[in-house]
């Protein structure tokens, strides 16, 4: 009966440590906690996700230029994140945490909603409470959501700053579209950026230096 019962009981642990893995490597709500605190380091990415998913690498910041990171779950698109550290050598503290296209991690808004990619230029605005403001389009930084206007998603991601970045479709109107290019600031209330539709393609969390 001791050997059953102990049996019993490893299997148990087994079916419980393969749950706690398979939810590990399964895209969530997205939050600067966890193995994303201000704090955190390589080896604690590894603790929660498994090292074969966490992979060393030179992140893409813009303009040409990388810096030491990590990327989580790099052979599968939906699970992928990206991230830059703070302390390149040591490989501790999360700088900036990226979900690009493809990536089905999201952030949770104040009142639970999800941002995600392809979200709505009007639904990221519902969530702030009230219109942000967005840079222009076709230029360095394209779309990026600059200053959420001390709306919901100014401080709603415990430390963090949210900066998510919009495409506008294939179709968009060309005119209104002329009219939203270039190193500019434009309300998200704008006719024309209401016409244009944006969606979101890239969601950063980044914590302050």
């Amino acid at each position: 009966m001791k050997e059953l019962a102990l049996a019993l009981h490893l299997a148990t642990v087994a079916l419980v440590a393969l749950a706690r893995t398979a939810s590990a490597q399964t895209p969530d709500l997205l939050a600067c906690s966890g193995p994303f605190a201000r704090e955190a380091d390589e080896a604690a990415l590894i603790k929660a996700f498994g090292a074969a998913n966490v992979q060393r690498a030179r992140i893409e910041i813009g303009e040409g230029e990388k810096a030491a990171g990590a990327i989580l779950f790099p052979k599968d698109k939906k699970s992928r994140l990206e991230l830059i550290w703070r302390d390149g050598k040591t490989r501790r503290g999360p700088s900036t945490i990226y979900v690009r296209q493809g990536s089905a991690w999201a952030v949770a808004g104040p009142a639970g909603e999800r941002l995600a990619i392809g979200s709505a230029l009007a639904a990221v605005e519902a969530a702030n409470g009230k219109p942000f403001s967005i840079l222009g389009f076709d230029w360095d930084y394209s779309g990026t959501a600059a200053d959420w206007q001390g709306g919901k998603l100014e401080k709603a991601f415990g430390g963090c700053r949210l900066t998510i970045r919009f495409g506008y479709p294939k179709d968009a109107d060309a005119k209104a579209l002329d009219r939203l290019s270039g190193d500019k600031e434009f309300s998200s209330a704008d006719p024309d950026m209401r016409l244009v539709k944006p969606t979101a393609y890239e969601i950063l969390l980044s914590w302050p230096d």
